[in-house]
C-alpha cells in the first residue's frame, strides 16, 4: 500500500483491481482508509458495469460503519442506479439490504422491513443463499425491536439452515444462535441447553480462525503500521525543522543586514510597479475589446486580470503608509472596467455563444438532463466548466465571492441528489 502511493498509477497492473483489493482489506478491518482506496478505484474503472456498482456499494457501507448516514445512503443509491442500469439484479438484493440499515439507524423499522423483504424475496429469486441468511438475521433483529418474536423465530430457523450449511458461516450461526436464545428467555430450558452447548463449539472454532478476535488482531497490526509510518515521518520533519531553523537565523541576519537597502529602493520600486501596471491594464482593456468572439479569451482576461487586482492589493499592504490613496484609485479603476466590459448582456450574449460553439455537448446535456435550471444558474454552470474559482466568478459577473457561493448553494437544494450528476457531468472531459 505504501508503494502503491509513491508511484505513477499509469503504471500499474490493474490499477483498479489493485486499489479495490487494498479497499477491501482496509474495510474489513475498519480502517477509513478504505474509503479512499475504493474512490481511486473507481478512477480506472469502466462506468457503468457490476464491478462500479459493487464498489460504490462499498464505499456506501465504509461511510456508514463511520455512521455518515447521510454520504452511506447517496452512495447506495448510486450503486442501485448502476446496478439497475447494468442488470444487476444480485447486486441490486444486496443494496435493499444495505438501505434498510440506513433505515433502522434512523428509526425507521417499518421500511427497513419492507426492503430487507424485498431483499430475502430477491436472494430466494436468484439463490443467493449468503445475502439470504445476512437479510434474515438482520430482519430478524428489527423484528424483535418490534416484539413479533412469532415471525422472528421463523426467519432465523430459515437463516440457521443456510448458516449450518457451511463452515465459513459460522460467524452468523453464532449470531442466529444467540438472537434465538434471546427469544427463549429461560421459557424452554432443555433447548436453550442444547443452543448454549451449540454457541459454545462455535466460539472455540472462531477463535482460532475467522471470528472478531483475529479481525481484531489484525486491525492493531495495521493500526500499529501506521504509527511507525507516521513517527518515522515526525521524526524526519523535526530534523528537517532544525536545518530550516538554523537557515533561518543565518536568512535573519542578511535580511537585517539588506533592509536598510532594500527600503531606500522601495519607492523606486513601487512607481516602476504602478507604471508597469498601468500598461499592463491598458494592455488587458484592448484585449477585452478583441475577445467578443472568443471564449479561451474572456476566460483568460477575467485570470489576468484577477492576477492584476490580486498585485495591486499586495501593493496596498506593503505601502499602506506612503501611498495608498493612488493605489485605491487605481484599483476601484480596474473594478469598474471590469464591470463595464464584463457584465454588459451584448457581451455575455457574445460569450455563451462561443461557449456552445466549444462545448455543445456539455451545454445540451446541462439542458436536457436538468430543464429546470435558469440562466443565473447556466451562468455558473458554464464558468465552473472553464475552472474558474469563486473569486474568478465574482469579479466576472460583478458580484461579491459570497453570493457566488450562495448561488451554487442554492442550486445545490434545487436539485438535491442530482446534484452530484450535474458536476460529473461538468468533470467530463
Amino acid at each position: 500500500m505504501e508503494e502503491s502511493n509513491q508511484i505513477d498509477p499509469s503504471e500499474m497492473i490493474l490499477p483498479d483491481e489493485t486499489f479495490k483489493f487494498f479497499g477491501w482489506i482496509m474495510s474489513t478491518v475498519e480502517d477509513n482508509s478504505a474509503i479512499d482506496y475504493y474512490k481511486k478505484s473507481m478512477q480506472y474503472m469502466e462506468k457503468p458495469s457490476s464491478e462500479s456498482a459493487g464498489v460504490l456499494n462499498a464505499i456506501g457501507n465504509s461511510y456508514f460503519r463511520n455512521n455518515d448516514l447521510s454520504n452511506a445512503m447517496l452512495y447506495f443509491n448510486k450503486s442501485e442506479s448502476t446496478a439497475l442500469k447494468v442488470g444487476d439484479s444480485v447486486r441490486y438484493a444486496k443494496i435493499l439490504g444495505d438501505k434498510a440499515l440506513v433505515y433502522e439507524k434512523k428509526g425507521n423499522l417499518k421500511d427497513a422491513v419492507t426492503l430487507l423483504k424485498q431483499d430475502i424475496f430477491y436472494s430466494q429469486k436468484f439463490n443467493i443463499d449468503k445475502n439470504e441468511m445476512y437479510a434474515s438475521i438482520l430482519l430478524a433483529k428489527i423484528l424483535l425491536k418490534l416484539n413479533n418474536k412469532t415471525e422472528a423465530e421463523k426467519i432465523l430457523d430459515k437463516a440457521g439452515k443456510i448458516a449450518s450449511s457451511k463452515s465459513y458461516y459460522r460467524s452468523s450461526l453464532k449470531e442466529v444462535i444467540e438472537l434465538k436464545l434471546s427469544i427463549l428467555n429461560g421459557q424452554n430450558p432443555e433447548k436453550e441447553l442444547l443452543l448454549r452447548r451449540q454457541l459454545k463449539q462455535i466460539e472455540e472454532y472462531l477463535l482460532n480462525t475467522n471470528g472478531n478476535t483475529v479481525l481484531q488482531r489484525s486491525y492493531w497490526l495495521i493500526q500499529k503500521k501506521k504509527y511507525e509510518y507516521n513517527t518515522e515521518k515526525i521524526r524526519l520533519k523535526l530534523e528537517q525543522e532544525e536545518k530550516t531553523k538554523r537557515v533561518f537565523i543565518i536568512i535573519l541576519v542578511l535580511t537585517l543586514s539588506l533592509s536598510l537597502i532594500a527600503y531606500h529602493s522601495l519607492n523606486k520600486k513601487l512607481t516602476t510597479k504602478r507604471i508597469k501596471l498601468e500598461k499592463d491594464r491598458l494592455l488587458f482593456e484592448q484585449k477585452l475589446s478583441d475577445a467578443s468572439s472568443n471564449i479561451d479569451t474572456y476566460a483568460q482576461y477575467l485570470k489576468n486580470k484577477n492576477k492584476q487586482i490580486s498585485i495591486l492589493e499586495n501593493e496596498l499592504e506593503e505601502i499602506k503608509n506612503s501611498a495608498s490613496t493612488q493605489l485605491e484609485e487605481e484599483k476601484v479603476k480596474l473594478q469598474e472596467t471590469l464591470n463595464s466590459h464584463l457584465m454588459t448582456d451584448e457581451n455575455w450574449n457574445a460569450f455563451k455563444r462561443e461557449f456552445i460553439k466549444l462545448h455543445g455537448n456539455f451545454y445540451n446535456s446541462v439542458i436536457e438532463n436538468f430543464p429546470e435550471l435558469k440562466e443565473s444558474n447556466l451562468k455558473i454552470i458554464m464558468l465552473q466548466k472553464l475552472d474558474l474559482s469563486n473569486y474568478e466568478m465574482a469579479n466576472l459577473l460583478g458580484v461579491t465571492i459570497d453570493a457566488i457561493k450562495k448561488s451554487k448553494q442554492r442550486l445545490k437544494k434545487k436539485l438535491g441528489e442530482r446534484y452530484d450528476l450535474l458536476f460529473e457531468i461538468i468533470d467530463y472531459k
